[in-house]
């Protein structure tokens, strides 16, 4: 049950650019968040995982973790845990009866509202570190208000173009805002224009992809293998990844460098992480044979990247692709059309759902052949199938998918 969700009902995007509102109701219950350390991890593709990869390499070393993850993709408590673990639902019933006040004293939006949750949890069950998914951009998210030690940022793209800018330009220079005086700041990428602008601003204590960190791995059908990492902290040989996709070799790199920078690492006890990080809905293969993967991309650069590395390794290959209203989905058809001549189309159960009549109409005015499906018959199908294009159509996939495998007798 989405008991957070139950008092944010139609509001759940509701977005008010400001620090004002979580800082002050931050500060009302006693500024939980200064009591531990933070890892913060942006970035417009990647960041989910990374923290995926952050918090468990930590919790291997020996720390009690705390862990915020945004969105959450079958059941809400994903968003909150302890050591990898959800909270559990009478303890979110919990903190949301105490904090509703709260919540409406400051008008918190849907995120802020989760993120005080975190904060206070973290604090409550004395964690030794908290790592925090930043929701998006930089400067206003709610979770620049935690006590954050090491700062990343993953990459930039085009995404959320409504609030943070519509060139990658705009969104570098927002999202580059989570940096602190005297914090390290890690970037995942040299390219234009993340590493450019954060030099242009003067930062300092960077540590940046290529340049104060290497590495390089492989994909090899369904393994994917991190070949070499180093930098002047840490240095590590073949570690296999329990996460599919050349860019989770970046996502893994990323995730030493963050850990490297907070605390001293063992070979053994990284190796043996990132051997056992559990990510869901991004590249995940519910099933082998035939292959059903999912991945939770939706901004049209991250889903062409994704469909062109998957159809390399897999090509007979078929895609199921669906959207959320206004997250530039003609952009993702157009680009996708690169790699297929066919794609299915499927609803999500989401009142912020496009219509697959749209999605089906200008898929076909570009010259995309197309057929409408349901989850049910998409995960019965005897063929290889990708799907994408939203982390709320991979829920859907994922529950359907799962109740199959529950009804099939052993």
């Amino acid at each position: 049950m989405a008991i957070l969700w139950e008092l944010y009902r139609g509001k759940d995007f509701d977005v008010k650019p400001t620090l004002e509102r979580i800082k002050k109701a931050c500060e009302f219950i006693g500024n939980p968040q200064r009591s531990y350390p933070a890892i913060l991890v942006g970035g417009t593709n990647g960041k989910g995982s990374t923290c995926a990869f952050t918090e468990r390499i930590l919790r291997e070393h020996g720390y009690k973790t705390g862990w915020f993850v945004s969105p959450h993709l079958i059941r809400e408590n994903e968003r909150w845990r302890i050591n990898g673990r959800e909270i559990e639902e009478e303890r979110l019933r919990y903190y949301v009866k105490e904090l509703k006040k709260v919540f409406e004293r400051f008008n918190l939006t849907y995120f802020e509202a989760a993120t005080l949750i975190a904060v206070k949890f973290f604090e409550d069950e004395k964690v030794d570190v908290g790592v925090f998914e930043v929701g998006m951009g930089g400067r206003w998210d709610a979770t620049k208000v935690v006590n954050a030690e090491v700062i990343g940022i993953t990459n930039v793209e085009r995404d959320h173009t409504k609030w943070l800018g519509d060139t990658v330009e705009k969104i570098a220079l927002e999202k580059l805002q989570l940096y602190r005086e005297g914090k390290p700041l890690v970037l995942g990428t040299a390219r234009y224009p993340l590493y450019t602008k954060a030099l242009e601003l003067g930062f300092r204590n960077l540590f940046v992809a290529g340049i104060d960190y290497e590495y390089l791995g492989k994909v090899d059908g369904s393994k994917t293998t991190l070949e070499r990492y180093i930098s002047e902290r840490f240095s590590l040989n073949r570690a296999e990844l329990s996460l599919w996709g050349k860019w989770q070799i970046d996502n893994a790199s990323t995730a030493i460098t963050l850990c490297s920078l907070f605390t001293k690492l063992k070979e053994d006890k990284v190796r043996k992480a990132l051997s056992e990080t559990v990510w869901e809905g991004r590249m995940e293969v519910l099933r082998k044979e035939p292959l059903l993967m999912v991945d939770a991309s939706h901004n049209p650069y991250a889903v062409a990247k994704v469909v062109k590395e998957v159809k390399r390794h897999f090509p007979s290959l078929k895609l199921a692709f669906s959207s959320l209203k206004g997250k530039e989905w003609e952009l993702s058809l157009r680009l996708i059309k690169n790699y297929f001549e066919e794609i299915y189309i499927l609803p999500i159960d989401y009142y912020r759902a496009e219509n697959p009549e749209n999605l089906e109409s200008f898929a076909r005015d570009i010259g995309l052949r197309t057929k409408r499906l349901i989850p049910e018959e998409l995960v019965n199908r005897d063929e290889d199938i990708l799907v994408i294009g939203s982390i709320y159509l991979i829920s859907d996939i994922k529950k359907v998918f799962k109740k199959r495998s529950s009804d099939i007798p052993l």
